[in-house]
């Protein structure tokens, strides 16, 4: 009854540690796992946005004429043909908005205006040049006059210097404002530039002919401050903290059940004296001190009862010598050796 209980005791104690040592591979598992999240989570909130707006507006001053039958021609209201255009009244306007809206703003600005034919030569005009040419005025806001025939004589007077003779057939202006602003939003500085060009080219084409074209009217330039901050996640701690006590029960639990399998290991067998291993066959054996003759075949018992059987049949002694520290029974029969070894004490 006290076998059978130790057998079922560390049966169910091998049972555990398997089990036991599954849920151990597992919580370890889910340490690793729960140390691969990030603790902190990074969270980007935008504290203000804004933007820059330069808008180029333009009414240009007709000629007498057929087409269009009116004096003025704002955007959007028809082809700008050279041939019927006196002058253009170009405007900038510049704007600036955010929200919240900026404590302090300091603005920059300078206008530059070029005057090219594409391919050949680029002349950039010094500001007498640009109020004389154009009747630059204003500050950051400014107006000026394009007159046509006045860009068309500046023009072939460069051609005329560097070829000899008026060879550009396409020409344009480029006005560029650079404005730089220093402001100060929502504690945060914004220190940048914003550069709106606009183009006045002078065109010549088999569909419209010689006329003006003047496009991108309104530009923008859009930004924003954004604050990024280290949010800490309590779910992954919590995580963490259950994997830990999860691996460390799994594997105390292992310990443990390891420890009742090897507390209930079956005894050893205790080992059988000579003396009571020879008992029942003592009339069959005789002692010698010689070693086993080598004969032409050996043949291994299992025990030595068995070798016992052998020698009742062949109605031949046992003979019983001792090698190092080995028992050796066997049986002569002719060619033939039967004998079995053991190292009982």
């Amino acid at each position: 009854m006290f076998k059978l209980h130790r057998a079922s005791m560390r049966d169910a104690a091998k049972i555990m540690a398997v089990a036991f040592a599954c849920a151990a591979a597992i919580s370890f598992l889910s340490v690793y796992y729960t140390h691969q999240i990030p603790t902190y989570e990074t969270r980007t909130s935008t504290i203000c946005t804004y933007q820059h707006v330069g808008t180029y507006d333009y009414a240009a001053k007709l000629k007498p004429n057929i087409i269009y039958r009116k004096e003025m021609l704002k955007p959007g209201e028809g082809t700008l043909y050279t041939n019927i255009v006196e002058y253009v009244n170009l405007t900038f306007t510049y704007s600036f908005k955010s929200s919240p809206n900026p404590k302090s703003v300091e603005v920059g600005h300078r206008t530059t205006i070029q005057i090219e034919s594409p391919a050949r030569w680029l002349r950039t005009l010094s500001e007498a040049e640009a109020q004389e040419l154009f009747q630059l005025s204003g500050g950051l806001n400014w107006t000026m006059q394009v007159n046509s025939t006045k860009v068309r004589q500046f023009v072939e007077a460069i051609d005329r210097e560097i070829y000899g003779a008026a060879r550009s057939a396409t020409y344009s202006i480029k006005i560029k404002t650079e404005i730089h602003l220093a402001a100060n939003i929502a504690a945060q500085a914004i220190d940048e530039t914003f550069t709106p060009e606009i183009t006045v080219a002078y065109k010549t084409d088999a569909e419209k002919g010689n006329h003006m074209a003047i496009e991108n009217l309104k530009q923008t330039k859009s930004g924003a401050i954004t604050e990024t901050d280290l949010v800490p996640l309590p779910w992954v701690q919590n995580q963490r903290a259950t994997s830990y006590i999860a691996a460390a029960s799994t594997t105390a639990a292992l310990a443990a059940s390891a420890l009742l399998y090897v507390k209930n290991k079956p005894p050893a067998q205790p080992a059988k004296t000579i003396e009571k291993l020879t008992a029942p066959y003592r009339e069959l054996i005789a002692k010698t001190a010689q070693r086993p003759p080598e004969t032409k075949t050996t043949i291994e018992t299992e025990t030595l009862e068995d070798l016992a059987k052998i020698a009742e049949i062949l109605a031949r002694p046992i003979l019983h010598t001792t090698e190092a520290q080995e028992h050796i029974f066997y049986i002569i029969d002719n060619e033939t050796k039967y004998q079995h070894k053991t190292k009982a004490f």
